[in-house]
């Protein structure tokens, strides 16, 4: 497992240097990659993107980071410490790094929760974006959202994957998917449990209202 996924970054990397930028000095690709596994009521991502520092220097850069807006919980991975994400003014993630010359591949993992088999994706960014990928593991889950490129069954790496693109967002552009397919875990069905339990609660108590003894000596005192 751990060799497919090295070999699926070679794959990302290669990808990515394809849009890295030479008229800033650093500059973040505007190609991004989101690798997406089901869990019990949740999906596991990981949010790979290249940076690109086309200097003879290392240099002190500091950007937003499109996680999606519904994340719970994240983790730097590849070349990213924890110290060097920070919370920006909004609420979102920021990265704060030095950047040596050439391309360097991050990766942050995410988490993402779900309800009634769905998660919502939504993500945002100052900054134009060329290519904005879902890979999904082959038949695991479906992706809803406008105007998305499908692939289903792209071979890499001994596994198959179903890829979902959008291309040429514009800056500030709000892109929302909904992930559907994920497996549930058991907190429908206590719902579902203590809602059938209320309700005997209460036909109970009616029934039991509704069929009490008449009080007879309030009867006999009527005639």
């Amino acid at each position: 497992m751990k060799g497919k996924m090295q070999g699926l970054k070679t794959f990302l990397l290669m990808l990515l240097c394809l849009a890295g930028s030479a008229s800033a000095e650093v500059a973040v690709s505007g190609r991004h990659v989101y690798i997406l596994y089901p869990g019990v009521d949740a999906v596991w991502g990981s949010y790979l993107f290249l940076v690109s520092n086309t200097g003879t220097e290392p240099q002190h850069f500091n950007f937003p980071v499109l996680l999606p807006k519904e994340t719970v919980d994240f983790q730097g991975t590849e070349n990213l410490s924890q110290d060097e994400l920070k919370l920006g003014p909004n609420g979102g993630l920021l990265i704060d790094k030095v950047f040596p010359p050439g391309d360097t591949l991050l990766n942050i993992g995410f988490q993402l929760p779900a309800d009634k088999g769905s998660s919502p994706f939504t993500v945002s960014g100052n900054e134009a974006i060329d290519t904005l990928s879902l890979f999904v593991w082959q038949n695991s889950m479906q992706v809803e959202g406008k105007q998305l490129e499908i692939k289903k069954g792209v071979p890499f790496s001994g596994r198959f994957y179903d890829t979902y693109t959008v291309r040429n967002a514009s800056a500030g552009e709000t892109e929302v998917f909904t992930l559907t397919g994920v497996p549930e875990g058991r907190g429908r069905l206590w719902k579902i449990g203590w809602a059938a339990f209320a309700l005997l609660c209460l036909v109970g108590i009616t029934s039991a209202y509704l069929t009490r003894p008449k009080n007879l000596k309030a009867e006999e005192a009527v005639l």
